[in-house]
């Protein structure tokens, strides 16, 4: 028998499933292990909704395995994972990180196969707080990425880091 946290986590994905998001991030840590066994589904749409719910938790051993997501075969996947990953704070409305997501974004931005999921990985190493490694890496991706709107992201990020820092 499904528990409804199982039947929200199959309702992932479905063209609402910004509602089953929500739903399950609002459960806390009972939707955890329905979250947790749709991780590994077949179909990319759970596991992209896996990534959406993990992002608003702060268990530690659930946003180890939300990292894990950011290798994903799909880059939809990868995406929403590294967007989680890297937005995790704000969505928490907390302001430390039980994983320090930087490592993370910082693989995404320098090596990800995708552009669109190296642009998201640059975007979220922007909300990160300054830090002189943050501005390594975006000036890492200046020397290394070729894409027009990542570059003019990192340049315009690595400008605010070192105002802020």
């Amino acid at each position: 028998m499904s528990t409804r946290y199982e039947e929200l986590a199959a309702g992932l994905n479905g063209t609402d499933f910004y509602t089953h998001v929500l739903a399950l991030a609002r459960s806390g840590v009972d939707a955890l292990p329905a979250v947790h066994a749709a991780m590994s589904h077949s179909d990319w749409r759970i596991r992209r909704g896996c990534a959406a719910v993990l992002g608003y938790t702060d268990d530690v051993e659930s946003l180890r395995r939300l990292a894990l997501l950011t290798r994903d075969p799909r880059k939809k996947v990868r995406k929403m994972a590294v967007l989680s990953l890297g937005l995790g704070r704000m969505l928490r409305k907390d302001d430390r990180d039980p994983i320090d997501p930087v490592p993370h974004l910082a693989h995404s931005a320098l090596h990800d196969p995708s552009v669109r999921v190296r642009r998201v990985a640059v975007l979220t190493l922007l909300l990160q707080p300054p830090a002189r490694r943050v501005a390594r890496l975006l000036r890492k991706v200046l020397a290394t990425e070729q894409d027009e709107k990542a570059l003019r992201v990192a340049g315009w990020g690595l400008r605010q880091q070192e105002k802020r820092g």
